[in-house]
């Protein structure tokens, strides 16, 4: 059937892909070389002879050539569309992309059908391998406890694993594929920031997106995700047709973040609180003591009468109780901020623990208080640390077992070894604490509400006893319920190895 002109054959001859001729009924009448070339065959009538039947023995699919023909009888044209083919000589199956027309008579009965074939079969493992890789990316993901999102911007259609479900407490017929939907279920205070990260991300500002943002879960709740996504495709002005991404799942982050800055917050404010104290009593101690000095000049005075005498000893009295405040509130700044210097000893735990209660035989008595000294009934105990600062950390203990027993309680002390430690046990048989004055036990100040019962303090001796202990490598534990007292251990590490 000859071509309706000397300029179109030579484009048909010259096309440089496959250009046709064919029947509706699928009979091949024209191939230009191209086609013959990508069918495998010499020449044109090699090809025409060898193919009768289109339909089938050209598709993989014989089927396609029914939707081929439907369309071209519905639109009068088609555009792209592909299919699997054999190369018709070898039977290698390849890729092709066709357009077509339907050419007609006057009279409007179809003649043929003309188009082009163009072999595309590297495009399409391309994009087969793209696929591929795309879903093991997912699929890592998945893995890996990542939801994955795959954002369709011409479309404007967003798909999301299963695990990005998932994460955020739904199921796929929960929400659309909406491009913009997980946008309105974003946080109002974080949603601005994460748009502005995205679109720098789109207008090439960024290699990448990437933010951390809030996202309301199923359950009403608000999760923290770091988000991150890449264009992975663009148009030829540069404007972004694909993107796919990420969310990880970062709330335990966030609390953990939260967290440090409480604590950190809490931490500079205990050491402001600290450099405070140490300073204020610093000052207090040069006025403080000259007060003293000159009470103490007065007591050796012979002109005062009795009043005047005793209101001088209560000056002399609150003056020494003051000047006991400031270096307990000067030692244990000291402790806390590790600047305290410290002369270690073998120490006796039983002699110190005498020496301690000996400077507070008076008040025990007057409260009717015994203490029992049991002594350790193996080979004689010695600890490691400043038998000063010990001294002043039994003290404490012992004054407090004093002053909240009851009346002719008893104060039982003992030491025991324990691998290379050496642990010093003071119970009393006082009123004992609840849990919840447990958990204050050595917060400086804090007296657990004993300030309205009568009995003298500042609050400051366990937090000093605990920070001495700290300072000298050890610990301070205690043990107590309500009516049935109290036991501290101060534990302490040993001066000799352990026995073998």
């Amino acid at each position: 059937m000859p071509l309706a002109s000397d300029n179109f054959t030579s484009l048909f001859e010259f096309l440089p892909i496959g250009a046709y001729r064919s029947t509706p009924e699928g009979l091949q009448v024209r191939a230009n070389p191209a086609l013959v070339a990508l069918n495998g065959y010499a020449n044109e009538d090699e090809q025409l002879a060898h193919v009768s039947d289109i339909a089938a023995e050209w598709y993989v699919d014989p089927q396609r050539r029914a939707e081929f023909t439907r369309l071209l009888e519905r639109d009068g044209n088609v555009k792209g569309f592909v299919s699997e083919v054999y190369r018709h000589r070898t039977r290698e199956r390849i890729w092709i992309s066709e357009n077509a027309h339907v050419v007609k008579a006057a009279d409007g009965t179809v003649r043929y059908y003309e188009g082009t074939v163009e072999e595309i079969s590297e495009r399409v493992r391309a994009e087969q391998a793209l696929r591929d890789s795309e879903q093991r990316w997912k699929l890592a993901m998945d893995s890996s406890g990542d939801g994955v999102w795959d954002w369709d911007l011409g479309a404007g259609r967003e798909s999301f694993s299963q695990r990005f479900y998932e994460l955020h407490g739904y199921s796929p017929g929960d929400v659309d594929e909406r491009a913009q939907i997980f946008d309105e279920l974003t946080h109002p205070d974080d949603r601005a920031r994460m748009q502005a990260d995205r679109q720098a991300h789109f207008d090439s500002r960024t290699p990448r997106y990437v933010n951390e943002h809030r996202i309301r879960a199923k359950d009403g709740s608000w999760k923290w995700v770091l988000s991150r996504g890449l264009v992975i495709e663009r148009d030829a002005a540069g404007r972004p047709l694909r993107m796919i991404g990420t969310h990880a799942d970062i709330s335990a982050l966030k609390q953990a973040e939260a967290l440090r800055q409480e604590r950190d917050s809490a931490a500079a404010a205990d050491r402001a609180k600290t450099e405070l104290l140490s300073r204020v009593s610093h000052e207090l101690r040069t006025p403080l003591n000259a007060v003293l000095g000159f009470a103490q000049l007065l007591d050796h005075a012979a002109t005062l009468n009795d009043r005047h005498q005793a209101w001088l000893k209560q000056i002399l009295s609150s003056g020494r109780h003051l000047l006991d405040l400031v270096d307990d509130v000067l030692d244990l700044s000291s402790a806390q901020s590790g600047e305290m210097s410290l002369a270690w000893d073998d120490c006796d735990p039983l002699e110190v623990a005498a020496e301690s209660w000996a400077m507070l035989a008076a008040t025990a008595a007057e409260s009717g208080v015994g203490l029992t000294l049991e002594p350790h009934a193996g080979p004689a105990l010695r600890l490691r640390a400043d038998q000063r600062r010990l001294t002043q950390v039994l003290s404490n203990l012992l004054s407090n077992a004093i002053k909240y027993n009851r009346r002719g309680g008893a104060v039982v002390v003992r030491a025991e070894r324990a691998a290379d430690e050496v642990r010093i046990i003071v119970a009393d048989s006082g009123q004992g604490m609840s849990a919840v004055q447990l958990s204050r036990l050595f917060k400086p100040f804090d007296r657990l509400g004993a300030q309205h019962s009568g009995v003298q303090g500042s609050g400051l001796g366990l937090a000093l006893a605990q920070q001495l202990v700290i300072a000298m490598n050890g610990r301070i534990d205690v043990a107590s319920e309500p009516g049935l007292g109290s036991t501290f251990s101060v534990t302490l590490k040993a001066a000799t190895p352990a026995p073998s």
